[in-house]
């Protein structure tokens, strides 16, 4: 999950990559019958090589498809332009699906390509807790506008209140935490994790606080589409989810290959930052004993844990339940 809040340097450094890509993956303005649009939800790099690796090998077009691969940034949101059928598909997280569906947006997930949270809450070892409760009074660093979600329900478990901790706003650098800012970060195991891991190796240790260690996990990178797309267009999403699958699968048997393809697309991205994020991508692909064979399966009590979540946070008032989440009739049908 991403928050809005960049810094300057950031949204410099986005607008950068995100051309970037844009040179290789461009817009188009119509849709023949077998093209799709697909959003992604963020500048071109290996947090979305299943799809790159599946346009650049071919796997959409002997499906019969062409998929134009758009990337995102800052202040495009893949769920908005897939509700406004800019977009056919977009990825996601599983609670902008649930907030979309409270607001009467009828999106739907039809993979679920993620199967844990990518975030996580780390501290340096010097701060180093035992409880959640030995946070009470600390300064605590979290992106805000939503992404807060899980902490505050992760807090809950312990009986405390988002106001028991001192709550800082933080952008993308990883910079104040490592200065003592703030005592505790919020993180992705793709992005800033690594880099943090990476500055301070042979230096300090981290303790790293999972959500799903406390049942408060919202599942990460979904597809999702709206109801009348999945209505209208049920074949083309079929093939488009039989070669996305072909695209991951082939990023795990190959991972260095599957760089490379991304740094193809996109030749601004640094090629050992990509092999990490890769590593840290497939690892949420695969968790909990899913194979190959079951790559985008999505669980009703994933979905469950996202609305109880919200609801813990005070984003969800609105009565839903993790079925009403997604649409599993295509994942089923592009399996066979």
């Amino acid at each position: 999950m991403r928050s809005t809040s960049k810094t300057v340097g950031v949204v410099a450094a986005v607008v950068v990559v995100a051309i970037a890509g844009a040179i290789y993956f461009a817009k188009f303005s119509g849709r023949a019958a077998n093209e799709l649009n697909l959003r992604l939800e963020w500048f071109v790099q290996a947090q979305f090589a299943g799809y790159i690796v599946a346009d650049r090998l071919g796997y959409y077009a002997d499906e019969g498809l062409k998929v134009n691969i758009r990337p995102a940034g800052p202040d495009l949101k893949p769920m908005t332009t897939v509700a406004a059928g800019t977009d056919d598909i977009g990825v996601g997280v599983s609670n902008q699906v649930a907030l979309a569906r409270a607001n009467d947006v009828p999106i739907k997930i039809i993979a679920q390509i993620f199967q844990d949270s990518a975030n996580r809450y780390v501290l340096l070892a010097k701060n180093r807790v035992d409880n959640l409760m030995n946070l009470r009074g600390k300064k605590v660093g979290l992106w805000l506008g939503g992404d807060e979600a899980e902490f505050v329900a992760m807090l809950a478990t312990a009986g405390m209140q988002m106001s028991d901790v001192q709550v800082v706003p933080q952008g993308f650098s990883v910079a104040p935490f490592l200065n003592g800012d703030y005592v505790l970060s919020e993180v992705t195991v793709y992005n800033e994790l690594l880099e943090i891991d990476d500055t301070i190796r042979g230096k300090d240790t981290l303790q790293v606080l999972s959500p799903a260690d406390y049942k408060c996990a919202i599942v990460g990178d979904m597809l999702a589409a709206t109801e009348k797309t999945i209505r209208d267009r049920h074949d083309q999403i079929v093939r488009f989810l039989r070669a996305s699958f072909r695209g991951w699968k082939y990023a795990i048997e190959n991972p260095e290959k599957a760089v490379d393809i991304v740094m193809a697309a996109n030749p601004e991205l640094k090629r050992d930052e990509q092999v990490s994020q890769l590593r840290a991508i497939l690892a949420l692909i695969t968790t909990k004993g899913v194979s190959t064979d079951d790559i985008g399966v999505m669980k009703t009590e994933d979905y469950d844990t996202t609305i109880r979540v919200l609801r813990q946070s005070g984003q969800l008032k609105a009565e839903l339940h993790g079925q009403d989440l997604y649409d599993d009739s295509m994942w089923n049908a592009a399996r066979r």
